[in-house]
């Protein structure tokens, strides 16, 4: 029987293998030594369910749009959006986030939900665009949806404010894919939220 033997040179080859493989898998420390592995950070529940409810509010304004279109109004509502403005920013601050904060940020929603309803309409009079079927209607549907989320998005902003550091900037930076065609209303809608309030400084 004959015995196979690796030639010296090819061990040597899979021996550099494997501890290249293993170096990229490790973290290197300063003087260059291995370390251990490098973890994945996991994203703040509390953050990562903001950003939910951020997204389940913008997304409604596609139905609004659609209402819209159907019934040839316009996008913008000023003496409309005013109103809600203090509204909401009334039941933020009943809640306990702070007075400015609150309206910075319900400003920056009411902000995205236009700027997206207006990219849509924008691309639908380009195509000259049908009617939309089914749509439901904007005072006893769309509304009372709106007043919902918007009713969770600041719940969690009330939970998770004081915890808008570095990380979550990072996982919220992103539009979700439900809303990766509007990274500009994705953008207003986010930015906002820094800096955080002062009382969290404390």
């Amino acid at each position: 029987m004959r015995t196979l033997c690796v030639p010296l040179a090819f061990a040597a080859l899979l021996s550099h293998t494997s501890a290249h493989t293993s170096a990229q898998t490790s973290a290197q420390t300063s003087d260059g030594s291995v370390g251990a592995p490098i973890a994945t950070p996991v994203p703040d529940a509390g953050i990562a369910r903001l950003k939910d409810a951020i997204a389940a509010r913008l997304l409604l304004a596609d139905d609004v749009a659609r209402y819209k279109w159907n019934h040839a109004l316009p996008v913008l509502d000023s003496e409309r959006e005013a109103a809600v403005l203090e509204r909401t920013t009334g039941a933020a601050v009943a809640l306990g986030i702070p007075q400015d904060y609150a309206r910075r940020v319900v400003a920056a929603q009411i902000t995205a939900s236009r700027d997206r309803q207006q990219a849509s309409m924008d691309a639908w009079r380009r195509v000259h665009h049908a009617q939309f079927t089914d749509v439901p209607d904007l005072a006893t549907v769309q509304r009372p949806a709106l007043e919902r989320a918007t009713t969770d998005l600041l719940t969690r902003l009330h939970d998770s404010m004081c915890n808008l550091d570095a990380a979550a900037r990072t996982t919220l930076a992103a539009a979700p894919p439900t809303l990766a065609d509007s990274p500009d209303a994705w953008s207003a809608a986010v930015d906002p939220l820094w800096p955080p309030p002062e009382t969290c400084r404390g």
